[in-house]
């Protein structure tokens, strides 16, 4: 054996070997961390469906069954659907989701709106006191919101909007996190594309609407889902107002009408039946935009 071979077979091999190992180890690593990964997020996941699944089994409950207090039901003794109907008969049900539905909608469109246009003046227009307006609008988002509630009551009841939906949307529109959550997007779309619109003749509100809205499609789908899901689940504020005297109910403030009094544990049931109501169109909604959480559009619409 000559002097170099030797000298390979003490290093543990030839370059190409080690290159070899060397990559298997990698592989080797990448596989025990997405392992791990998958691992943890499982648990996550279990942790987050678990009780919603229990819940779902607890509204397909005989209301007449007695549940045993130290046992765990995974599966519905006897399932029906009479909970279900019980919580849609509760008073005033089909109003408070009329009234949600509408809150959240026109809370959701005016905002986006508000986000689309504030967020491309400030990613891609240049005028004076830009550098002013986005500090201002950043220190903003270091207020507390329920330090807001004070003067957005107020303010409503200046208005004489306290007897009115429109005092359950009109504050807040202005959703500061959003409006940097679309400008942080809109930055990276490039500059040469609204070049070429404006060699076509597009003003500003057309580049707006036809070229950088469908580039910012992703973003503007995550934050319609943010904001439906927090109007839609908000409590504290319907609450005040109503409180104010008025008289616009949502699903939130009329939870409480899902213990009807029907006795044992039937009462569990239909509230249980009535939390499930609650989410179907949360649920719903992700299912129907859970793609753009998949699959990214190319940002500048070129292969």
């Amino acid at each position: 054996m000559s002097s170099k071979a030797k000298q390979n077979s003490s290093d543990g091999g030839t370059p190409k070997m080690k290159t070899i190992k060397k990559t298997r180890s990698k592989k080797r690593s990448a596989i025990v961390f997405q392992v791990v990964c998958i691992l943890i997020l499982s648990i996550i996941a279990f942790c987050q469906i678990f009780p919603f699944f229990l819940k779902v089994v607890d509204s397909l409950q005989d209301p007449e069954f007695i549940p045993d207090s130290d046992k765990l039901y995974l599966w519905p003794e006897d399932a029906t659907l009479e909970n279900y109907l019980t919580a849609m008969q509760v008073s005033g049900f089909w109003k408070a989701l009329a009234n949600t539905l509408f809150v959240s909608i026109v809370f959701t469109a005016i905002s986006l709106l508000i986000a689309i246009v504030v967020g491309y003046a400030l990613a891609k227009l240049q005028f004076n006191g830009k550098k002013l307006v986005s500090n201002l609008l950043l220190c903003t988002m270091m207020v507390p919101g329920e330090v807001l509630m004070i003067p957005n009551y107020i303010l409503v009841m200046e208005m004489g909007l306290n007897y009115s939906i429109w005092g359950l949307i009109l504050p807040g529109i202005v959703n500061v996190f959003g409006i940097f959550l679309v400008r942080q997007y809109m930055s990276n779309i490039p500059r040469s594309v609204l070049e070429s619109a404006e060699v076509d003749g597009c003003g500003e509100i057309r580049k707006i609407f036809q070229i950088v809205v469908p580039m910012a499609k992703p973003v503007l789908i995550t934050y319609v889902i943010l904001t439906f899901v927090s109007s839609w689940n908000d409590y504290l504020w319907p609450m005040i107002m109503q409180a104010s005297g008025s008289q616009v109910e949502t699903l939130q403030l009329i939870m409480y009408k899902f213990y009807p009094g029907l006795g044992n544990y039937a009462d569990g049931f239909v509230r249980s039946a009535g939390m499930i109501l609650i989410t179907i169109p949360i649920i719903i909604m992700y299912l129907i935009f859970q793609k753009y959480f998949l699959n990214q559009n190319n940002l500048s619409g070129i292969k």
